[in-house]
């Protein structure tokens, strides 16, 4: 394969032929979140929980197995039969190091990545590194593997170093591997202003440099990657920048064409959106690649509803839209137990069967802020609390709204999805290590999943275009 580097609005390789990267992202892999795999709160927690439950051995076989099950070579060939030339690897900076020896390097922190790297470099696709979770949590989100729905990341200097000298080894060992695109420096970042991404993106490109000239940086907008004013274009001569576009009508439309949240919902909506998300790169004919984006689905994956086909039917219009703008992408997200991905866990599998009632109690109390859209009944109280208590203040200058949605962040989707992590654990507390091996192949590798033909259909549409 050959390196590829940004040349005007396009990703050429050395030949200086173009390359259209589109594919997937594989979340919940080396970063783990909770939607995608069932579990309620923050990776974190939930090796905590797991560990704490059944033991050494048992967390060692439950999260090896997982690994090796989730994705392979089985899922890259599939992959790029569809046509796919890229894989989003999103990745948490514990895979590399622990916070009480911060920047002493796990030796098999790259065991898993040189693992696909190889796979895809074999079958002829890339990789996009994606740092999902960097220490300090560069966002207040779960994905970033934040138990406090609060980021430190931009406080304190010292996670910023650590997110640099991170990226530096990484740089360093991919430096000659031309299946690695590029990477993804930081995830949705939310930092308090565009001047302290600047410096941050800056320090980073800066480290990389020193070790590794060659690959392309993908670098994402400011405010969970949809805000680009203000940023330094001129930072790097190979960058490719990135933002996220997912919409109110993918993820909530029950007719399409129709209304939905206050707007009409339609290819013409959706253009207008796309060009408002991306209009910075647009007005600078700068490279884009739109690294997530996606539809949220409430019906099996063999039984869809006619609220999830109208879905997929405004995804495939997003999508022909990303080509028409010749913007390149990876979908998000490869597999889960049912809301977005395009394999699934079988109906009759075991791990499904143990994680039905920790589903409906997480749709019940709100627990997951991605899938249950709000309809918690325990985020509906916290938010009458805080009307109950603007009533009584005469005072209309506070950001009761703001007050609303930090507490909601904080003490449902952080400290009450935490605290019943524990009882996921116990799902598999009578399990043996063998088992446990088993239950995960059978959930998790290709060939016993499920796999969602519309949506499949859809993307290899455009891959093979």
């Amino acid at each position: 394969m050959k390196f590829l580097r940004a040349e005007g609005k396009k990703v050429v390789d050395t030949d200086g032929r173009e390359v259209r990267l589109r594919g997937v992202a594989v979340g919940g892999w080396l970063n783990m979140e909770n939607f995608i795999t069932g579990y309620p709160g923050c990776e974190s927690r939930l090796r905590s929980a797991l560990l704490e439950e059944l033991g050494e051995e048992r967390y060692r076989t439950w999260m090896t197995s997982f690994v090796e099950a989730f994705f392979s070579e089985e899922d890259i060939r599939f992959l790029r039969g569809l046509g796919a030339t890229v894989v989003r690897v999103p990745f948490n900076y514990r895979l590399f190091e622990d916070d009480d020896r911060p920047g002493v390097y796990k030796d098999e922190g790259f065991v898993h990545l040189d693992r696909i790297v190889r796979t895809a470099e074999t079958h002829g696709m890339y990789v996009i590194l994606d740092l999902h979770a960097a220490p300090g949590w560069q966002n207040e989100g779960w994905h970033a593997d934040n138990p406090t729905g609060v980021s430190l990341f931009w406080q304190h200097r010292d996670f910023q170093a650590r997110a640099r000298d991170l990226w530096a080894h990484i740089a360093d060992h991919y430096r000659d591997t031309a299946a690695v695109a590029g990477y993804d420096l930081l995830n949705e970042p939310n930092a308090p202003s565009v001047s302290v991404l600047n410096r941050l993106y800056k320090e980073l490109a800066g480290a990389i440099r020193r070790v590794d000239r060659r690959h392309i940086l993908f670098l994402e907008g400011n405010d969970w990657s949809r805000r680009f004013d203000g940023l330094d274009e001129a930072l790097d001569e190979n960058v490719v920048w990135s933002s996220h576009n997912y919409t109110v009508v993918t993820h909530k439309a029950r007719r399409y064409p129709g209304p939905v949240e206050g707007v009409y919902g339609d290819r013409a909506w959706l253009r207008r959106d796309l060009e408002e998300t991306n209009r910075w790169m647009l007005e600078r004919d700068l490279p884009n690649w739109v690294g997530e984006f996606g539809a949220l689905y409430d019906g099996d994956v063999l039984e869809p509803t006619p609220s999830d086909q109208a879905r997929l039917a405004a995804l495939k219009d997003q999508i022909e839209l990303f080509d028409e703008f010749g913007f390149h992408w990876t979908l998000w997200t490869y597999k889960d137990v049912g809301p977005q991905g395009l394999v699934v866990p079988g109906a009759d599998s075991e791990y499904l069967r143990r994680l039905r009632p920790m589903l409906r109690l997480k749709q019940e109390l709100g627990l997951d802020k991605w899938t249950t859209r709000d309809l918690g009944w325990p985020g509906a109280a916290i938010r009458h609390l805080v009307d109950q208590i603007g009533s009584r203040l005469w005072d209309f200058s506070l950001d009761l709204a703001g007050l609303k949605e930090y507490l909601v962040e904080r003490v449902v989707y952080g400290d009450l999805a935490n605290a019943v992590v524990p009882l996921y654990a116990m799902l598999f507390a009578d399990m043996s290590p063998e088992e446990i091996a088993v239950m995960q192949r059978e959930a998790f590798e290709l060939k016993n999943g499920r796999r969602r033909e519309g949506l499949i259909e859809v993307l290899s549409a455009s891959w093979k275009s």
